[in-house]
This record gives C-alpha cells, sequence and structure tokens, in this order.
C-alpha cells in the first residue's frame, strides 16, 4: 500500500484450536477500534479451526464484503504452515492486500520470516496492541510501516525494522478483548488471562511472551473480564492462559473468590497450567471452588542433565505429593513429559514415563521436543546437537543422546503406553523397555 486512505478495511484471521476464538485477535480488534487515530477503520475477525484447508480459509478472505485492504494472522508453531499457504494464494489472487502477522512464530524471526515468506509484507515483533495500531496509522496516512516501533516491513525492495518497543507496563492500558454489548463467538468455551510473563524461564519455552517479569491486570479488570465472560449465554468452560494459574495462595484465593459464584452455576476451568509442587490440600480446595475440574503440569523431563540444562528444578516428593493433593479433591491431572531435550537419553525418557504414570495423575501426555523460535534452545541448537526440523512446527529430528530411531520408536512406545493407561488395562510401567 503506497497510498494514504480515508479508510481502511482490516480482517484478522484467527486459526484455532476448534471450539476457540482467537484471543490475540480479540485484544487486537478491541485496540484498534478505541484508537481515536482510526475512527474510520472498520475491523472483521474471521475464525477457523486447525483443521481448515488454508484455500479454503483463502477463500473466505478473498470473499469478504467489503473486501479487505489488511490482513493480519497471529502465528505459531502449529498453525504456521496453514497461514503461510493461505497467505501465498491470498497474494496470488489479490497482490494489493497488505499482509502482516505476528506471534511467537515470527516476531523472534522478522527479518527471516519476510525472505522466506515473499507474500507477508510486516511482521509484529513481540506484544502488539500498540504496534498494529500504529502501523494501521502508518497505512492510513501512507506513512513508512517500517519505522513503525515493534514492526518489521518491506519498503520498497528492502526491508526495515522500527525500534524495539518496551513491554507493556500497564496492561490495563490494553483494551479488554471482551467489550460490554459486543457478543462474544463461542462453542461454549473461551480464554482468559491474568497476566502476562512467567516465574520460570525454562529454555524450551516461549509461553511467558519471552519475559520472567509478571505484569499483572488490575483485580478490577480481572473481575469484569471473569464477569463479562462468564455470564455470556450458552458459555460451559473457561481457559485460562496463565502460566501458572497457582502462581501464589494468595493470588489463587482472590481468583477463587471471583470464579465461585460462577463455579456454582455450573462454569467449569478445563486443564489450567499449575506449578504441582505448590499444590497440597489448601490450594486444590481453592481450585475445586474456583471450578477447576482438570490442571496440567510437568514434570516433562526427571533426567537431572536434562533438567540442568532447561533451567528447571524436580522435587519428586513434592511433585507426587501436588498430584496426590489434587486426585483427593477430585481434580484431574494431565502429566506432561518432553522426549528429546538436551541431555536426556533413551533411559532418561522411559525414567521419566515410569515416574508418570506411576504418579496415576488421570492423563500422562508426551511429546516429542519442538525447538521454537525465540527460546534459549533455538538459540544453542548446534551448541547443544539438537538436529530439527527449520519448518514449523520445528520437530525433532535427533540429539547427541538420543538417535532418530530412538526418538521415534519412545514416541510409538509413549503413545501406546498412554492409550492402555487411559483404558487402565494394566499395570504401565511393567512393559516399558525399548
Amino acid at each position: 500500500m503506497s497510498a494514504a486512505q480515508e479508510r481502511l478495511v482490516v480482517a484478522l484471521v484467527g486459526v484455532s484450536t476448534p471450539g476457540y476464538r482467537s484471543l490475540a485477535n480479540a485484544y487486537l480488534r478491541e485496540s484498534i477500534k478505541s484508537d481515536i487515530r482510526l475512527p474510520e477503520t472498520w475491523i472483521t475477525t474471521p475464525d477457523f479451526d486447525t483443521a481448515t484447508d488454508p484455500w479454503w480459509i483463502a477463500y473466505q478472505i478473498l470473499d469478504l464484503d467489503p473486501a479487505p485492504d489488511v490482513v493480519g494472522f497471529s502465528v505459531v508453531c502449529w498453525n504456521a504452515r496453514s497461514v503461510f499457504e493461505a497467505v501465498r494464494v491470498i497474494k496470488a489472487v489479490r497482490p494489493q492486500t497488505y499482509v502482516v502477522v505476528g506471534g511467537p512464530e515470527v516476531g523472534p524471526l522478522a527479518e527471516d520470516s519476510l525472505a522466506e515468506q515473499p507474500g507477508i509484507d510486516a511482521v509484529v515483533r513481540g506484544e502488539g496492541e500498540f504496534a498494529l495500531p500504529d502501523l494501521v496509522y502508518s497505512l492510513v496516512r501512507g506513512g513508512s510501516p517500517g519505522s513503525t516501533p515493534g514492526v518489521t516491513a518491506r519498503e520498497g525492495g528492502r526491508v526495515e525494522s522500527g525500534p524495539s518497543r518496551p513491554e507493556i507496563e500497564n496492561l490495563d492500558d490494553v483494551a479488554s478483548p471482551y467489550p460490554p454489548g459486543v457478543a462474544i463467538p463461542t462453542d461454549g468455551s473461551a480464554y482468559l488471562e491474568t497476566y502476562r510473563g512467567c516465574p520460570h524461564a525454562c529454555a524450551y519455552c516461549y509461553e511467558g511472551k519471552g519475559s520472567t517479569r509478571i505484569r499483572s491486570f488490575s483485580w478490577d479488570r480481572i473481575a469484569s473480564d471473569i464477569e463479562r465472560v462468564a455470564s455470556e449465554p450458552g458459555m460451559r468452560s473457561i481457559s485460562f492462559i496463565d502460566p501458572v494459574f497457582n502462581l501464589t495462595t494468595d493470588r489463587l484465593r482472590r481468583l477463587s473468590d471471583l470464579l465461585a459464584p460462577w463455579a456454582d452455576k455450573g462454569l467449569r476451568l478445563h486443564t489450567i497450567e499449575v506449578d504441582i509442587e505448590r499444590i497440597d490440600d489448601e490450594q486444590a480446595a481453592l481450585l475445586v471452588r474456583a471450578g477447576v475440574v482438570s490442571v496440567e503440569t510437568g514434570p516433562q523431563t526427571v533426567g537431572t542433565a536434562a533438567l540442568a540444562e532447561c533451567r528447571r528444578s524436580l522435587d519428586p516428593s513434592r511433585f507426587l505429593a501436588g498430584v496426590a493433593a489434587c486426585k483427593r479433591a477430585g481434580i484431574s491431572v494431565e502429566c506432561d513429559l518432553i522426549i528429546g531435550l538436551p541431555g536426556d537419553t533413551a533411559e532418561d525418557a522411559l525414567s521419566g514415563m515410569r515416574f508418570a504414570f506411576d504418579a496415576d495423575p488421570g492423563k500422562v501426555q508426551m511429546s516429542s521436543l519442538h525447538v521454537l523460535p525465540g527460546t534459549d534452545l533455538w538459540v544453542r541448537a548446534e551448541e547443544l546437537g539438537l538436529v530439527f526440523d527449520d519448518r514449523p512446527p520445528h520437530e525433532l529430528i535427533q540429539t547427541k543422546d538420543m538417535s532418530f530411531g530412538d526418538l521415534r520408536r519412545l514416541e510409538v512406545l509413549g503413545n501406546a503406553a498412554s492409550t492402555v493407561y487411559r483404558a487402565r488395562l494394566t499395570p504401565v510401567t511393567k512393559g516399558l523397555n525399548l
């Protein structure tokens, strides 16, 4: 787009887990709508699930009336291939469409993303609630997108990057994704967050948006968002995307106070992330009071070398005590294991499976390592001997300690063991050998 326009049509496209709608795009939509510089901007937020054919996504976007001038996608490792293919088709049919992307798959690799994906015009790096409106304003007035803070964009035949933006200090300055009077598109569930950042700095993870500093929304804002979502007709469940839901007992108690009235009416919280080693009977009771029916946790690995390499700690006795406290309270626990962390051997992976199954949490989920952009493992992959697919979702091929064959056999064994465990056919750990 080279000339100023009085009005832009913006389509923020979500490619999400079935049953959910993009929380990121809801934030961005309201951020643009609340920007007084963009009163004429018209925004739509079509959502698709990950099973949708990318050409069908492109068709639906191209068929919008009015046709969008700007199309934006939030990109993560598991939807990236679909997004890139949809972008390729959109640009082939309507080259004048300005395509902007953001999210953890592209933000840390902005220049590489533009080089590898010729259909993308701009990448928003980091938090987008202020960067995207600034970019749209630049397009409206015919400015230079590549000079926008937090944005990397094509400028003629070159790529330009604006200065980095600091983290949003006061999260209440971010417009709520669920404003009053606007219906929430839902299949009975929705996402919420109460803070950003993560107290942990796991080398394989980008969940805390790259920061260990905790920035919380105010309690008034949290209460308002909970009430708005919980009171939506047909809403049955909420998933909080907080990296650690039980950050402190005091915080958990306040969340429980806010959620208990809705839990009494049948609203449930599914698969929230917790630090299981912090959970005792008191915390478990608070989780139940909040409507929590299932939680997700590590250990990811029990191998001492991998724990050290990935900056994780594990106290096996406290971990098992936390699982037991949840089970006594009637909360199902999903224990996650990552196969192929640096430092782990095949025997370490088997030990992790034995540990998780012996804990009898309710569900054990295993997956091979994905080496994600922006993480420490991505930066140190060569040093650590990690061989992985450079295309999303960046699946692991082999490590210094696990061959390609070892990883594939462990995947098959882990999936089979999880199936047997769910069926409760026999004690699982008796057969855990390669």
